[in-house]
C-alpha cells in the first residue's frame, strides 16, 4: 500500500494481501475520508450518478435465477458470491443465510443426492458449507470420469469382434478404425460376397473355398477398406486370366516300319513303336504297297 499524503487517495499495490497490508489499507482509507468526507456518501453518489437505473434489481434477479447446471459447484458458488457482493449496502443484498439457501436450492440433482447422504450439520458457516460441498462435488466428478472411461472401454470391447463372427450379423454397420479387430460386414459387402463367389473370412472374390475352410485369415484391420463393386470386377478379371483353358495333351502311338517291308513279310521284329506326346500332330505320309 502506498499513500503520498493523508488527504491523497491510497493505492493498494499488486502482491499478496497480508493482515498487515489489510490493516494499513484500512487506516489509510479512514484517514483519507476524514479529510474528504464520508466514504459511504461518496459511493452512494458514485452509483447514483454512473450506474444504470434499477441496476440493483436486475442484478438481484440474476442472483436469484442462477443455477449450477453443468458448472463445477465451487466455480458457480464463487460467481454467485461475487455478484452478491456488488449488492452490498443495498436492500437487494442477500445475507449469508439467504445465500446458503439459494445455493442449496439450485445445485444440480446429482450433487443434491450426495449432500443429503453426507448429512452436513446445520451449524456450518456459509464458507464451511461451501467447502464441504466442494469436496463432495469433486468426488462425484472423479467417479463420473472413472465410470465414463469404463463405459468407453466396454463399448470398444463390444464393437471389437473376431473375424469368425462376421457372418452372424451381416446387416450391422462396420466401424473402421485402427484397432486390431474388424467390425461386422455391412449388408452391401455381404451381398457382394454372395453374388461373386466370395469368402466371408478372407473377404476375397471368386475363390473356391468356403469360410470354414479358409486358411488365408481375416484382412488387416489397420489397412482395411470397405468392399466395393470395383473390387469384384478386378477379382473377376484376374480370375479369368488364371483359368484360361490349356490345350489338352494326349499320348498317341505311331507304328512305323524300321525298313521297307517286303511283300508277305509279317515280322514283328521289323516294327518299332515310338511313343510321343503332343497337343496336335500333323504327319505328311506317302503310303504304298500291295494292299493299298
Amino acid at each position: 500500500m502506498e499513500q503520498s499524503a493523508p488527504n491523497k487517495p491510497p493505492k493498494l499495490l499488486v502482491g499478496e494481501l497480508t493482515p498487515e497490508a489489510a490493516h494499513d489499507w484500512d487506516n489509510a482509507c479512514s484517514m483519507y475520508f476524514m479529510h474528504k468526507g464520508s466514504f459511504t456518501a461518496y459511493m452512494i453518489a458514485l452509483k447514483s450518478t454512473w450506474l444504470e437505473t434499477h441496476w440493483a434489481t436486475k442484478l438481484h434477479k440474476k442472483v436469484l435465477g442462477s443455477q449450477q447446471g453443468s458448472c463445477p459447484f465451487y466455480e458457480w458458488a464463487l460467481q454467485l458470491q461475487n455478484q452478491n457482493v456488488l449488492l452490498y449496502g443495498n436492500t437487494a443484498h442477500l445475507t449469508d443465510a439467504q445465500l446458503h439457501n439459494q445455493l442449496k436450492a439450485n445445485i444440480c440433482d446429482e450433487l443434491t443426492t450426495s449432500v443429503l447422504r453426507a448429512r452436513l450439520t446445520d451449524n456450518l458457516t456459509l464458507k464451511e458449507w461451501i467447502e464441504e460441498v466442494k469436496h463432495l462435488n469433486d468426488k462425484w466428478l472423479k467417479d463420473l470420469t472413472s465410470h465414463k472411461k469404463i463405459m468407453e472401454e466396454l463399448y470398444k470391447a463390444l464393437r471389437c469382434t473376431t473375424s469368425s463372427n462376421h457372418t452372424k450379423n451381416p446387416s450391422s454397420s462396420k466401424p473402421y478404425n485402427s484397432s486390431s479387430c474388424l467390425g461386422s460386414l455391412t449388408e452391401t459387402e455381404c451381398t457382394l460376397l454372395m453374388d461373386h463367389k466370395g469368402c466371408f473370412k478372407c473377404q476375397k472374390f471368386y475363390i473356391t473355398h468356403q469360410s470354414k475352410e479358409c486358411t488365408d485369415g481375416a484382412p488387416d484391420a489397420s489397412s482395411y477398406k470397405m468392399l466395393m463393386e470395383a473390387d469384384t470386377l478386378a477379382a473377376k478379371s484376374k480370375n479369368k486370366k488364371q483359368t484360361k483353358l490349356v490345350a489338352t495333351v494326349a499320348p498317341i502311338v505311331a507304328v512305323m516300319p524300321s525298313s521297307i517291308l517286303d511283300e508277305g513279310s509279317d515280322s514283328e521284329d521289323d516294327m518299332c513303336i515310338a511313343p510321343f506326346e503332343t497337343a496336335h500332330l500333323f504327319l505328311a505320309l506317302s503310303l504304298d504297297g500291295p494292299l493299298l
